[in-house]
C-alpha cells in the first residue's frame, strides 16, 4: 500500500502535529503510577507476568476505572477520550497498515488540520531486567519503533513504559545504552536524559524522564524530513 489515497484528499494537514503539553504527559505518567499501585494490591503476579499480561491489566485499570472516576487529577474525559490497547494503526508511508502500539491514549483536543487517526499519545511497553536487556529489548524493539516511523510518526512526543525488575534504573541502565556508540546511531543520536519538571518520584516508580531523537524517515506527500521526537520514559518496579 502506498501513501496515495492513504490520507483524506483535500486536507492540508500539518506535520508534525502540535505538541502535547508536558503537563498532559505528567498526568498520563501519574495515572500509570496509580494503576501500578492498585495492581500491586491484587493477587496478580506482577513479578513473573509477561509483558502482554501486565499491559492488559494496566489497560483495564486505566480505561475502566481511572479515566472514569477522575481520581487521578487531570486524568479524565476532558483530557483523554479513551485509552486503547494494541489498536491497528498505519505506519508513516502506509506500507504497514496493521502496526499495534501497546497503549494509545486518545487526546481530547480540538486541533485543526491534523490526521485524527494519528493524533494521540502512543506508548510502547517493555520489560526491563536481566532476561530483557535494555539494548536489545527496550531499545531495539521499543524505542526504534518511534525512530523508524512505525508509531507516533505524526507526533512530536511518545512514551516508553518500562516494567522494571532486578533493580534496573534509568540512570544506571538506560543512559549508558543511549550513550554507547553501538546504539547512538540506530537510536537517532539521543539527547541526555533529563527529569521532567512537575514529575515526582513515587514509591516503586521513577521520576518521568525525557530524551529527544532524530527520526529515520521522510514524512509522506513531500512534507519533508521528520523532525526529532521527544520520548518520555516512565519506569515502574515490577519485581
Amino acid at each position: 500500500m502506498s501513501s496515495t489515497g492513504f490520507f483524506a484528499a483535500g486536507v492540508d494537514y500539518q506535520l508534525p502535529h502540535p505538541i502535547i503539553d508536558k503537563a498532559v504527559l505528567v498526568v498520563a505518567h501519574n495515572a500509570i503510577c496509580r494503576a501500578f499501585s492498585l495492581l500491586r494490591n491484587t493477587a496478580f503476579p506482577l513479578g513473573t507476568a509477561h509483558e502482554d499480561q501486565v499491559t492488559q491489566e494496566l489497560h483495564w485499570i486505566l480505561e475502566d476505572r481511572l479515566r472514569q472516576t477522575g481520581e487521578v487529577p487531570g486524568f479524565d474525559e476532558r483530557v483523554f477520550r479513551k485509552v486503547w490497547r494494541a489498536p491497528e494503526i498505519t505506519n508513516f508511508d502506509g506500507k504497514h497498515p496493521a502496526k499495534k502500539p501497546d497503549l494509545v491514549f486518545e487526546l481530547a483536543r480540538d486541533e485543526s488540520f491534523v490526521l485524527s487517526t494519528q493524533d494521540a499519545l502512543f506508548v510502547e511497553c517493555k520489560c526491563v531486567g536481566r532476561a530483557h536487556p535494555v539494548g536489545s529489548v527496550y531499545c531495539n524493539t521499543g524505542v526504534s519503533r518511534f525512530i523508524l516511523g512505525d508509531y507516533a510518526w505524526a507526533m512530536q512526543e511518545a512514551m516508553m513504559l518500562g516494567y522494571v525488575r532486578h533493580g534496573y534504573t534509568i540512570v544506571g541502565s538506560l543512559i549508558p545504552v543511549f550513550s554507547s556508540q553501538a546504539y547512538r546511531g540506530k537510536l537517532g543520536q539521543p539527547s541526555a536524559a533529563r527529569p521532567v519538571r512537575g514529575s515526582v518520584t513515587v514509591p516503586r516508580a521513577e521520576q518521568l524522564h525525557v530524551t529527544s531523537h532524530n527520526r529515520d524517515f521522510d514524512w509522506p506527500q513531500g512534507k519533508g524530513r521528520a523532525h526529532r521526537i521527544c520520548i518520555f520514559h516512565s519506569w515502574h518496579d515490577c519485581s
